[in-house]
């Protein structure tokens, strides 16, 4: 029952969004027919009768009322019938009116209407119902075509070429034949090679996929037609299907072009989910989908370039060659590729001389372009709020703190003993970052309330990794084991500020432990998925990731024991100033200045003082 009910919203839905101007003219057509036989039916309780038949009803006595509209006598009579007769001399309507007056029948006059008057009245409604049915008929042409957007060849608004595109040389690189693609098709079939028909970008959200999109067309001279995967989902079923026809149907007439579909991961899920008609749809839009990319000429010049953070969720088939050819990763930006795209970005601000996007280039690891902008956007809406000439490298540091730890919370009223308490745990978290060989260097520590934390500890790795050891994931969770450290040294209790410290350092050890082979048990290689595993497995996981855990908190505490007279200087510090910087933390700790090069103390020096 429940398939067949399936099976008749399908066949339902494909009716109601198919052929859509035939479905709008039908409809006009039939409120035109109703209203005409409304109109017959009305008149036809009406009876024509000539002179000589009036001049025998006003003899009778069985008329209830007259009345004279101009050339126009409506009769009724006692028993409900209505007769009509048109009297065009004046004379003979002045005898008429008279003989009706005098048998005592009741006689109106009423405003004369002409016949054009009376046509128009006729024919007023088919005019609204036409221009009815012709707005919804455009309405609906748009509709169909409001899912995407076309931008011409010119890319009126977008002006993005590969130069404006900074830090993805290698990409680029790779999606040059593309643009030579576009540029002459007929070029790559001269020796019977075809070029790739379809370009899957994968990457981290803001690593700037959608403008390598834009940038291509740009490059390229060719219409643009972007859409995203959710616009092709509807509550009527059939609809994904019919605008996935209407996107390609125009890019063909506008050939050759770029079809870019944003988060294809909405539309191009694996197949097969489940039974109800929602997945049912979805299926047949993405059936409709490979229909078309492998439909299409191979010479046509279109190409579809698709992005998704989510390419593991995709069917199969819109993977293979043929479809998507190629997959191209659009990585997070290294140190190089991060100079460029802020030189990129700074080219509107007006930056003060002795800013050096280089060095702030080099501590922003894992920082994507989006973020790299939305730093210097943050930090040109500081300095215009302060009323300052030119972005200076304080703005730029103050806003990178607000992006990392967050806004503070000035207004928040933290007493006395709470403010210590926040001090000594942060005062754990640097003692361990500065004894630790594996941890990044300290940058700035501050009690101040930000975001959902009272207090923050703030590293800047040196460079960025690829790959991480052992030791260094052992020295993070030692170091985030500091502040609870230090609570149990310094204050002889516990609080509940290191549950999130907790609940990091617990699942970084069980990545360790399952996922990276990085204990006794092996390379077992059980990921977030455990299904089928044994309990007993998953037990000796859990515990022995809860040894790690104890182990470094161990480890943190012989740290904070050995330097219990520098955390004292540093809460001290922190309960003063709320904020310290290098410099400030190494004088509470100066026989421990040598746990970072000296290189990366001056230069954090030399930053903040800038």
């Amino acid at each position: 029952m429940k398939q067949s009910m399936n099976s008749w919203l399908s066949r339902f839905g494909k009716r109601v969004t198919s052929r859509a101007g035939l479905r709008v003219l039908v409809g006009s057509l039939a409120v035109l027919l109703v209203a005409a036989v409304a109109l017959v039916v009305q008149g036809s309780g009406e009876r024509t009768v000539t002179y000589t038949e009036i001049l025998q009803i006003a003899g009778g006595s069985q008329v209830a009322r007259v009345e004279i509209q101009g050339e126009r006598f409506l009769i009724q009579q006692a028993g409900g019938q209505r007769s009509v007769g048109l009297v065009a001399d004046e004379a003979l309507r002045k005898d008429l009116a008279t003989r009706f007056a005098e048998a005592g029948v009741p006689v109106e006059f009423a405003p004369g209407v002409s016949s054009g008057e009376r046509a128009a009245g006729m024919l007023g409604p088919f005019a609204v119902l036409a221009v009815v049915g012709a707005g919804l008929f455009v309405a609906q042409r748009k509709r169909q075509k409001g899912h995407f957007t076309e931008l011409g060849s010119g890319m009126q608004g977008i002006q993005v070429r590969f130069a404006d595109v900074a830090g993805m040389d290698e990409v680029k690189e790779s999606l040059n034949e593309t643009v030579e693609f576009l540029k002459d098709p007929k070029q790559f079939a001269r020796l019977g090679g075809r070029a790739p028909r379809g370009v899957l970008m994968t990457g981290e959200p803001g690593t700037g996929k959608t403008l390598l999109a834009r940038a291509v067309a740009t490059e390229a001279g060719v219409p643009f037609l972007s859409a995203s995967g959710s616009s092709f989902q509807e509550m009527f079923v059939g609809v994904g299907a019919s605008r996935v026809r209407t996107l390609f149907a125009e890019a063909r007439k506008v050939a050759p072009c770029i079809i870019f579909i944003d988060e294809i991961d909405a539309v191009g899920r694996a197949r097969g989910r489940n039974g109800d008609s929602a997945a049912a749809d979805h299926d047949q839009t993405l059936n409709q989908l490979l229909v078309e990319m492998d439909g299409f000429d191979h010479t046509a010049g279109i190409v579809v370039i698709a992005s998704t953070n989510r390419v593991d969720v995709l069917d199969p088939a819109l993977l293979r060659p043929g479809r998507f050819d190629r997959q191209v990763v659009v990585p997070l930006p290294d140190v190089r590729g991060r100079e460029e795209i802020l030189h990129v970005h700074a080219r509107p601000l007006a930056l003060a001389q002795e800013v050096d996007l280089g060095r702030i280039a080099k501590c922003t690891p894992g920082f994507s372009g989006a973020e790299l902008a939305n730093l210097l956007n943050e930090a040109a809406i500081m300095a215009t709020r302060e009323g300052a000439d030119a972005v200076a490298h304080d703005h730029i540091d103050r806003a990178r703190d607000r992006v990392l730890m967050g806004l503070e919370r000035k207004n928040v009223l933290v007493d006395e003993e709470e403010r210590y308490t926040t001090a000594v745990h942060e005062a754990g978290h640097v003692t361990v970052a500065l004894l630790a060989t594996g941890t990044d260097p300290i940058h700035k520590v501050s009690i101040l309330p930000r975001g959902r934390a009272l207090g923050v500890t703030q590293a800047l790795p040196e460079k960025d990794r690829l790959m991480v050891r052992k030791d260094y994931l052992e020295d993070q969770i030692c170091l985030l084991m500091g502040g609870r450290a230090a609570e149990i040294v310094v204050l002889g209790t516990m609080t509940a500020g290191a549950s999130d410290d907790i609940q990091r350092a617990a699942g970084l050890a069980r990545r360790m432990v399952a996922e990276f082979g990085m204990s006794d048990l092996g390379c077992i290689g059980l990921g977030a998925d455990t299904h089928g595993r044994s309990q007993a497995l998953l037990d000796k996981v859990e515990e022995t990731a809860r040894t790690l855990v104890e182990t470094q908190l161990a480890r943190a505490i012989k740290m904070v024991e050995s330097r219990r007279a520098e955390i004292d200087l540093l809460v001290q510090g922190l309960l003063e100033r709320e904020t310290l910087d290098a410099d400030e933390i190494y004088e509470c700790f100066p026989a421990d200045r040598r746990s970072v090069p000296m290189a990366t103390v001056t230069k954090l020096a030399r930053f903040k003082a800038a």
